[in-house]
């Protein structure tokens, strides 16, 4: 299905201007060699957000690209949204409002129901930017060879404002592991439908990094993810998206990814090499995110298992070791006091950037 354009939506509700509510790109003009642009299919995983799926099924329908294949899966909400999906279904492949088993279970039924050449998942808070679909479809296909192509990303509040911005960098399994690090930012990612014949469907295991596990899965058995220097999407940071509980499910996840991962196969004899300082780099990462959940017996916990591989040990992962000792109070304050300091360099950061004015 070609993607509507802006005359043939809903009206946006009051109030709602700018992308995707009243703009909208041009549609995407033939190739130049006059093959038809490739199917992409998109999933949106739903579940009582209905203060931003609409903003998320527009940003979908209104990319201009010729051949669209959308997908919502939700899991049965209460909260108005299956009124908002139904308000859009004749532009939609496929809906279903039904109970699932989360987040994972959703985007996997979806994709066993897709028949594009490439897909992705959007969650229901997300956003695409204009014409993000078109661009990620020209790097998956030219230089030819990539599996995965993944853009920078936007950080967004719950009113749609930017507060940030992530970005990616080329991606190389060697900095993940030893880093520990996800440097693909999910919402702007698209990948060959042929990755699921490959290794198979997200791992309903995880909860949180279930994006990650599946990028180390599809680098490990050989794929090729590349990194496009463009904003794709726009990631929604707001109250609930990263509850306490979220972050500590977060650690354990790491680590069992970790435990999952290695030892690597014998095509990998560099990181072989690496294997204490990928483990030291997991228990970091999970010390971590107990940190930022403020929980401080979990840190130490995490912090112990790191200690054993002193060859890793890094400034950052001591001094999450430290604050930790001083137990959930002190460490909170400790958090909060770093958060302040780094926002008001921010907005110094932004008045020395900005032209000065008479």
């Amino acid at each position: 299905m070609r993607c509507p354009r802006l005359s043939e939506l809903p009206p946006p509700p009051a109030g709602r201007v700018g992308w995707p509510w009243t703009e909208e790109p041009p549609p995407l003009a033939p190739r130049s060699d006059n093959t038809p642009w490739p199917r992409v299919s998109v999933v949106t995983p739903s579940y009582n957000q209905a203060g931003f799926l609409e903003e998320t099924i527009r940003s979908v329908l209104l990319q201009g690209y010729p051949d669209l294949e959308y997908l919502i899966m939700d899991g049965g909400s209460t909260d108005g949204s299956v009124e908002i999906i139904q308000k859009y279904a004749p532009w939609l492949a496929f809906w279903v409002s039904e109970q699932d088993a989360g987040q994972t279970d959703a985007i996997n039924k979806g994709w066993q129901r897709v028949t594009g050449a490439a897909l992705t998942w959007l969650n229901s808070d997300d956003v695409l930017m204009p014409a993000a679909l078109a661009r990620a479809v020209a790097a998956l296909e030219d230089p030819p060879g990539a599996d995965l192509v993944f853009g920078n990303v936007d950080h967004i509040d719950a009113n749609s404002l930017k507060i940030g911005h992530r970005l990616g960098r080329e991606f190389s399994l060697d900095y993940v592991l030893t880093h520990w690090h996800n440097i693909i930012p999910q919402p702007g990612v698209l990948m060959r439908r042929e990755v699921l014949s490959r290794i198979g469907f997200l791992d309903t295991e995880f909860r949180f990094a279930m994006d990650f596990e599946y990028w180390l899965r599809l680098a490990v058995a050989g794929g090729k993810l590349r990194y496009v220097p463009h904003t794709l999407a726009s990631a929604r940071l707001h109250a609930d998206a990263k509850t306490t509980t979220l972050k500590l499910i977060a650690a354990e996840e790491q680590l069992r990814i970790c435990e999952q991962l290695l030892p690597l196969p014998d095509t990998f004899p560099a990181l072989q090499r690496q294997e204490s300082h990928i483990r030291a780099s997991c228990y970091r990462a999970a010390a971590y995110w107990a940190y930022t959940a403020g929980n401080a017996k979990a840190t130490r916990h995490y912090i112990r298992k790191y200690l054993r591989h002193p060859a890793s040990w890094t400034v950052g992962g001591m001094w999450l070791g430290v604050v930790s000792l001083g137990g959930d109070a002190t460490m909170q304050r400790l958090r909060s006091l770093w958060q302040r300091c780094s926002r008001r360099a921010a907005v110094l950061n932004r008045r020395r950037r900005s032209p000065l004015t008479v």
